[in-house]
């Protein structure tokens, strides 16, 4: 797989956008591509578009320890335009409306998704599944997938790396 800048462009400020113009191609150059999200992030740490850039950015590079402070500030910042508490496991079914797949429903269900992915792949399968669980639960028709997903790592744990590549 490989990282697309592109579908999150739309999104950011001329000005984040134009100190992003070296990540473009960022496998190329790993360290000059995190240098440059960092500084972005730190110039635009509210950016949601960058955040979720950022996570992807380190997810496809398995390096889940870093992505996951950004998966974690996309969830608050969705549970924040939701309306709802920040606090994962006290959200239900009722404190939002989840029928619907909009930005911030979206952005919170595949943020907790996310969270669980990463949080197996290090190795905690329960609090993984616990998240994946949450997000199927306000999911109940798995548009996201995470039941699946929690359901795999409940059988057999998490893939490894070359084994969810195609």
């Amino acid at each position: 797989m490989t990282f697309d800048m592109d579908a999150f462009k739309t999104e950011m400020p001329a000005e984040i956008l134009a100190l992003l113009g070296d990540a473009e191609n960022p496998y190329s150059n790993f360290e000059q591509s995190e240098a440059v999200l960092r500084a972005a992030v730190e110039k635009a740490p509210d950016n949601l578009a960058l955040r979720i850039a950022t996570y992807t950015f380190y997810f496809y590079a398995n390096r889940m320890h870093e992505a996951i402070p950004h998966a974690e500030v996309c969830l608050r910042m969705a549970a924040r335009a939701l309306g709802i508490t920040e606090d994962w496991r006290q959200v239900g079914p009722d404190s939002a409306d989840f029928s619907g797949l909009e930005q911030s429903q979206r952005v919170y269900l595949k943020s907790l998704m996310a969270l669980g992915f990463c949080q197996a792949r290090i190795g905690d399968l329960a609090e993984g599944e616990a998240l994946l669980r949450k997000a199927a639960s306000l999911d109940p028709q798995d548009r996201i997938g995470a039941a699946a997903l929690a359901d795999l790592i409940a059988r057999s744990g998490v893939p490894d790396k070359d084994e969810d590549e195609d």
